[in-house]
């Protein structure tokens, strides 16, 4: 059955702009491959040199997404998307941890395009998915992160409970070495035209490169949804 995925009326009022690109996959996870590293050593050593903290902030994949925070009534500050946070603990020299091929692909597309991303095993995903505002009473275990306050966040909800969020993917669905079937989310909170959509579809692409290269992705599907 081909997987559902909806985006709650009252999200897509706020959101009008909102587009999601979704891409699953089957694949052969490994934990560690030395031409991947090479590539996100390459790309973390560009980031080092050539930014400044100040500086993650403007980046316009990454300022649309704080936006989006604040007209939900987030702090992003203190609640930072995954994109930022990847970027920011390189330049305070704290490099990135190293968990296997899926979270390091996930991890290098979104350095290099500044869209947060979520990447999960999609055997541990229902089939009814909702993306709405998250409420107080949501229960959401972050990965490494324990128990996340993500009330006024961005959450991906499937039958079971809340799952993901552009700042943390939740324990529940994480990808393992056992993980055979993958299930991508690329979060788009940029104006609705031709360049927006090309910086998208360039993720896609680059992701779709990665997963073939390093993780044998095969029967791949993909499609975008847009509020």
């Amino acid at each position: 059955m081909h997987r559902e995925i909806l985006i709650e009326a009252s999200f897509s009022e706020v959101f009008p702009h909102f587009t999601l690109a979704v891409l699953e996959a089957d694949v052969t996870n490994k934990l560690v491959n030395i031409g991947l590293q090479r590539e996100v050593n390459r790309t973390i050593g560009s980031i080092a040199l050539s930014g400044n903290l100040d500086k993650i902030k403007e980046i316009e994949t990454i300022a649309s997404t704080r936006e989006a925070y604040k007209r939900l009534g987030k702090d992003p500050n203190r609640y930072r998307p995954a994109a930022e946070q990847l970027r920011r603990r390189i330049l305070k020299g704290l490099g990135l941890y190293t968990i296997n091929q899926l979270v390091d692909i996930g991890n290098l597309v979104s350095l290099e395009t500044g869209f947060s991303i979520g990447v999960f095993d999609a055997d541990k995903v229902g089939q009814h998915i909702l993306l709405r505002k998250g409420k107080a009473e949501d229960y959401f275990e972050g990965i490494g992160r324990g128990v996340l306050n993500v009330e006024n966040l961005p959450l991906y909800v499937d039958e079971q409970a809340p799952f993901a969020t552009p700042t943390s993917d939740s324990e529940r669905t994480k990808v393992e070495l056992s993980t055979r079937k993958t299930l991508i989310f690329i979060n788009s909170y940029l104006p609705k035209n031709d360049s927006s959509r090309a910086l998208l579809l360039e993720a896609v692409d680059m992701l779709k490169g990665l997963l073939i290269d390093y993780v044998e992705a095969q029967n791949i599907e993909q499609r975008i949804i847009s509020s």
